[in-house]
């Protein structure tokens, strides 16, 4: 009889693990869509056979655990090209807002205003004594300085709302973090038992997932099942724990928010992600506060002096990319302004008065750069358009030498690129060519890791993705074997009814 209720034991099994298989077969069927979620699989062992005289029997099959068909490798791949696509996205889109700002080339943007204003100046030495002709001079003037001070403007603002986004990334790290650790506590609890929580693990999976995005991670997992993520060297999630970053001024006297670690008021070692496109793009100059060249004129050295603006080169790996734009503005803007003023003072105007300046500054503190240029309000109303000096001697009519020297400067060549010595027109072209060669190159790496992050996507999705084919195969293979199974035991049954009940009835 023992061998009977054996028999029922292994039926009891065969169903058993066949209405689990139908558990694991519904819930994928379910989760189908849900996303992060990866497939399910019952993974089916026999129980070791029992010894029956000289024989092995066998004693039917269990559930030995309820795996996930993830591969490791896709998902650490996915992770660190996940990285880079962040970093590249959140460069490609400032650098697509700043060339909104120049809006080059067009109609409205600086490289015509420069032209409309050089232009006035051509009239007026075609008719030194207009004053129709001189209050263009001083309309296009105005119409060059509001053109770059707008540019000021625009950079300025663009890089406090990079302030705010950085701000609000670093958020995102840290709400993303609590939820891994409070995850972790709930995985290591549901594993105690030796069964795998599938379902957190997805859960938590897609989080990891969402973190490489912003920020470069070093991800392990212990043998408890929880995982630890550290930036830079520095654990970010350690267990059930979290270490805060927050956004804080990157020194004393800065403009601009950087991430640091709460607790040793450290900064991060950001390499990658979206954070640190951010951070690289906004740059660590404050342009509303700079000098010419935000910074980099050495100490001692006066700010308008030719010496300090020598050279600039665009540099296509610059890590501090609106600074960068802001200098080469500013440098040319600055000695622009100051050749325009030397020729202006030296000349003479209808009225007579000489040495007056055509532009001044705003503030008196900073040097000439974007956001700091004005036309002199000496010039202002009637009386100040027969101070524009268009002549270079007093009293002489048709005198046009100061106005003509103005023309001439545009294709002079005194600003230098490198170990070239380029004209104003030059100068700005090389401004705008190397902001679209950055643009290009940037929207390229997007494009690239966007393929690239999108195939490792359906490697993934080819293997750990719900297949409705393969499911519903599953289902009738299971619903099968646990009718044979019943079957078995209702075979069982009329075995030992006969057994009991009819054998011996015979001669009664």
């Amino acid at each position: 009889m023992g061998s009977t209720f054996s028999s029922y034991e292994i039926a009891r099994s065969g169903m058993y693990v066949s209405q689990r298989g139908l558990f694991t077969t519904g819930h994928n069927i379910s989760n189908v869509n849900t996303p992060g979620y990866v497939r399910q699989q019952s993974i089916i062992a026999e129980y070791n056979p029992m010894k029956s005289g000289n024989f092995q029997v066998g004693i039917g099959a269990y559930i030995q655990q309820t795996r996930q068909i993830r591969d490791q490798f896709l998902d650490n791949m996915y992770r660190d090209e996940s990285q880079l696509l962040g970093y590249s996205e959140a460069k490609n889109k400032i650098i697509e807002e700043v060339q909104t700002v120049f809006g080059e080339p067009s109609d409205m943007g600086l490289n015509a205003v420069i032209d409309q204003f050089f232009q006035s100046w051509q009239e007026l030495s075609k008719d030194p004594e207009s004053l129709t002709v001189r209050a263009m001079v001083r309309q296009r003037g105005v119409a060059f300085t509001n053109a770059v001070n707008h540019i000021a403007a625009q950079l300025d603002k663009l890089q406090q709302d990079i302030n705010n986004e950085i701000k609000i990334k670093i958020g995102e790290i840290n709400s993303i973090a609590q939820q891994i650790a409070q995850l972790n506590v709930q995985i290591a609890q549901n594993e105690a038992t030796g069964d795998k929580a599938n379902d957190l693990r997805d859960q938590r999976n897609l989080l990891l997932d969402d973190l490489s995005k912003l920020v470069n991670t070093d991800i392990t997992e212990r043998p408890n099942g929880m995982v630890y993520i550290a930036i830079g060297g520095t654990y970010l999630v350690h267990g059930e724990k979290t270490e805060k970053i927050k956004a804080d001024f990157n020194s004393p006297n800065s403009y601009f928010l950087t991430a640091k670690w709460e607790k040793t008021d450290k900064i991060v070692d950001v390499a990658s992600g979206t954070l640190k496109g951010l951070i690289e793009v906004r740059g660590d100059v404050a342009g509303f506060k700079g000098s010419v060249e935000n910074g980099s004129v050495a100490e001692g050295m006066d700010a308008d002096s030719d010496a300090a603006l020598d050279s600039y080169k665009f540099d296509p790996a610059t890590k501090n990319l609106i600074p960068e734009i802001r200098k080469g503005l500013n440098i040319l803007v600055n000695l622009m302004v100051r050749k325009i003023n030397e020729i202006h003072k030296n000349g003479v105007g209808i009225d007579g008065s000489t040495g007056i300046d055509f532009f001044s500054k705003i503030d008196d503190t900073l040097p000439f750069e974007i956001g700091n240029i004005q036309v002199n309000p000496v010039l202002d109303g009637d009386d100040g358009l027969n101070k524009i000096a268009a002549a270079a001697t007093a009293g002489l009519p048709g005198d046009n030498t100061v106005a003509q020297q103005v023309v001439d400067l545009r294709r002079k060549e005194f600003l230098r690129t490198g170990n070239l010595t380029v004209n104003i027109d030059d100068f700005y072209n090389s401004i705008i060519t190397w902001i679209g060669t950055t643009g290009q190159e940037t929207a390229r790496a997007v494009e690239n890791q966007n393929k690239l992050v999108n195939e490792i996507q359906n490697r993934k999705e080819a293997l750990s993705g719900v297949s409705m084919d393969e499911e519903m195969t599953n289902m009738m293979k299971y619903q099968h074997a646990y009718n044979a199974s019943a079957r078995v035991i209702n075979v069982i049954d009329q075995m030992i009814d006969q057994i009991v009940n009819r054998m011996g009835i015979v001669g009664r």
